[in-house]
């Protein structure tokens, strides 16, 4: 984890995003098992539906970036997931005014994930 503070914002310089994003999908794919959602929901009788902690899996994209690339990320998954073992969705990292999406795959049905860019 990096220590440093200070403003999010980075320069790719003159490789770009799209040259990194090849690194960036080995190394998130690496990193994916620091990747964990959690859940607040109690145990009970009945089955309530129970959404994924979506702000935990942004931030644990913004930290693959920052470790393996060494550039600040802004990264905004959907609001509501519901947390079920097999449920995909998308990510969205921006750095500067370029996007890369990465593909979320929840592996259990207590919100541990994988994600990778694509």
């Amino acid at each position: 984890m990096n220590a440093r503070s200070g403003k999010s914002t980075s320069n790719l310089g003159a490789r770009g995003f799209r040259g990194s994003a090849a690194v960036i999908a080995a190394l998130a794919a690496a990193a994916a098992l620091s990747a964990c959602g959690s859940s607040t929901s109690s145990s009970s009788s009945t089955a309530a539906k129970v959404n994924l902690n979506t702000p935990h899996v942004e931030r644990a994209i913004e930290r693959s970036i920052l470790s393996e690339r060494h550039v600040h990320a802004k990264v905004v998954c959907p609001r509501v997931v519901p947390q079920q073992k097999g449920h995909n969705f998308t990510c969205i990292a921006t750095v500067g005014k370029n996007t890369t999406p990465f593909a979320v795959v929840q592996q259990n049905n207590s919100g541990y994930v994988t994600y990778h860019a694509e």
